[in-house]
């Protein structure tokens, strides 16, 4: 009779090794799947974020069109141009709250409402609104343009610099704090007073 022969034992251990970095490669292809996945899925709420302050102003600027006042009325306040937008996506009409001048304010911060009739949506803080903070913050910059091409921002005029206010440059500055990274994407568009 002939003896049978089998893996030697260094064999094993080799097979053993190839199976286990195979194993290691897949789980570490997975898990940066997973984190790729939130990472796009921020980006797109941040985007839609920024995209409907800056559609919030340009219905701001058309309805002050309508109602026969200053196309920017409403768009600043005073001396102030940094706000966040109020508006649970219930009510027809919403505002800007000039309190918010940096992402240190409290009211920056982007809820996610439990009482909305639209299933998590995204709003700023607001008296009465009620929901779960999420890791956005989100603040809008109204900065003058003047006829001599001047962007003029907080406290300046076109006045100052000799010229006509002729539109106005909204900034929508979204942040996004998740597991200690802070990813900040700004969006911002012209709006001239066409009439």
């Amino acid at each position: 009779m002939r003896k049978a022969n089998g893996q030697t034992l260094i064999e094993l251990i080799a097979a053993v090794a190839v199976i286990g970095i195979g194993l290691f490669a897949a789980t570490n292809v997975v898990f940066s799947n997973l984190n790729l996945v939130d990472r796009d899925s921020d980006s797109v709420v941040s985007v839609n974020l920024a995209r409907e302050a800056l559609e919030l102003a340009k219905n701001k600027r058309d309805s002050n069109w309508l109602e026969g006042v200053a196309f920017d009325t409403g768009m600043y306040s005073g001396t102030d141009y940094s706000a966040t937008p109020i508006w649970n996506g219930k009510a027809a009409t919403y505002s800007f709250d000039f309190g918010p001048n940096d992402f240190s304010d409290s009211k920056t911060k982007v809820l996610k409402l439990t009482d909305s009739p639209v299933a998590d949506f995204l709003a700023n803080y607001s008296t009465g609104y009620i929901g779960t903070t999420s890791t956005f913050s989100r603040l809008v910059t109204f900065n003058g343009i003047c006829a001599n091409g001047t962007i003029v921002g907080a406290g300046v005029t076109c006045a100052v610099v000799g010229s006509t206010k002729i539109g106005i440059r909204v900034m929508a500055q979204i942040r996004n704090v998740r597991k200690g990274r802070t990813k900040d994407i700004t969006m911002y568009e012209d709006l001239y007073d066409w009439r």
